[in-house]
């Protein structure tokens, strides 16, 4: 017999006693067993442990229980004040992003009015405010390049764990 068949074998005695496995599977697995001395012992050590386990009562101490709740009840909290601050993130961005609009409305106007106070021409003022407007970002973006991203990794591993513990740096 070839290895995938034993592999195979191995697969369906494990889904056997958990799934509705195809009648093709079913029989080919009890013609396999049939003639497999080795899948047929695997089987019946299979069956026989589960058997066992099944009989067995497993209780848990209740200091393990305390400490599992509290767990549980630590995992719930962390997940919650996630849920809690994406919100936050989300609201955040929505008005970064419409402050952001209105002023570069505010400061397209205000380019245009200084233009026309100065006599100059438009096609100057409004890349120049275009760039004004986009400067940080480009700022931020080269130190980003420039700066090795484990430098930054380990600066922000390092300020969101006292973030976390609570700690100030």
């Amino acid at each position: 017999m070839t290895n995938a068949g034993h592999e195979r074998a191995i697969e369906l005695i494990a889904r056997r006693g958990t799934e509705d496995l195809a009648a093709t599977d079913l029989s080919w697995l009890e013609s396999h067993l049939g003639v497999c001395a080795e899948c047929s012992q695997f089987a019946s050590d299979f069956e026989s442990t589960g058997r066992f386990l099944r009989a067995t009562a497993i209780t848990a101490t209740s200091r393990l229980v305390a400490n599992t709740q509290a767990r549980v009840r630590a995992r719930a909290m962390y997940l919650n004040e996630q849920r809690s601050r994406m919100v936050l993130i989300a609201i955040s961005f929505c008005l970064g992003a419409m402050s952001s609009a209105v002023s570069a409305w505010l400061w397209w106007r205000f380019g245009s009015w200084v233009a026309d106070q100065l006599g100059l021409s438009q096609a100057i003022v409004q890349p120049g405010i275009m760039l004004f407007l986009l400067l940080p970002a480009i700022v931020i973006a080269g130190l980003m390049l420039a700066i090795p991203h484990a430098t930054v990794e380990q600066w922000w591993t390092a300020a969101m764990g006292s973030e976390r513990d609570g700690g100030v740096q």
